[in-house]
């Protein structure tokens, strides 16, 4: 295996919840294992469910104690070597602009992700995010939201709340099939046929939408986890293909 194959390691920083970063390393191997199991990529995780609860400590305030964990974390995946590091919540994404330079440049943002897709698809999406991430703003904040606002459909208020509390619900291992005529309720009312996952809990609802006898299996929806999974996947079996022609013609010289 080449030193550019072996470089190429991907760190998460998952416990935000837990059984949703679990759940995205489950993706990256569905998406990457082929004919063998050697064949996919390594991946190394720091998994804290220690962390305090990102939505009520940044609308307490209480930043700089999340941003210091937050930023030890991520030191512990560099020294692992990772070069390209997930952070599984979109919440705690509302620190990204407060890391150190070597940091910030290492992590692959998860709302980059999204406003890609969506400026690629051009259609409207229901936005289901925690109630941390809808108050501070976060995605109002990218750099992308004015050109691509017209995309993005914000739930009222109350179902902001319900939507909230379902993701908490799935925080603690509610089935999310259990979840899912509430989804379709959502999509019906606001007129639309796609939604976001604005927070990684819901990736746990996005991967049992093909599932048969889901009610949502019409339903498209933008999931910045699965999206990073199918990219990783793509990315690490090009670097071995490039190692293999490689080593092949070293050895016919």
């Amino acid at each position: 295996m080449t030193e550019e194959v072996r470089t190429n390691l991907l760190g998460i920083l998952g416990g935000l919840g837990p059984l949703a970063s679990a759940e995205f390393l489950k993706t990256i191997y569905e998406c990457s294992i082929g004919a063998s199991e050697q064949s996919a990529p390594a991946v190394v995780m720091h998994s804290d469910p220690a962390f305090p609860d990102r939505t009520q400590a940044f609308l307490r305030g209480d930043d700089d104690i999340v941003l210091a964990r937050l930023i030890a974390a991520l030191e512990q995946l560099c020294e692992m070597g990772a070069s390209k590091i997930v952070i599984c919540c979109v919440t705690m994404h509302h620190l990204l602009p407060r890391l150190p330079p070597h940091l910030s440049a290492r992590v692959r943002s998860l709302l980059d992700v999204i406003f890609e897709a969506v400026g690629r698809n051009r259609k409207k999406h229901l936005l289901i995010c925690s109630n941390g991430t809808r108050r501070l703003e976060i995605f109002q904040r990218h750099e992308q939201w004015k050109s691509l606002r017209k995309y993005f459909v914000l739930p009222e208020a109350r179902d902001q709340n319900a939507i909230h509390e379902v993701i908490y619900s799935l925080k603690q291992n509610q089935n999310p099939n259990e979840v899912m005529p509430f989804l379709e309720s959502l999509l019906a009312k606001y007129e639309v046929t796609s939604f976001i996952a604005g927070c990684t809990e819901i990736h746990l609802l996005t991967k049992h939408l093909t599932h048969p006898g889901c009610v949502c299996q019409h339903a498209l929806c933008v999931d910045p986890l699965i999206i990073i999974g199918q990219t990783l996947a793509h990315e690490y079996h090009g670097l071995l293909r490039r190692a293999a022609v490689s080593s092949s013609s070293v050895n016919h010289r």
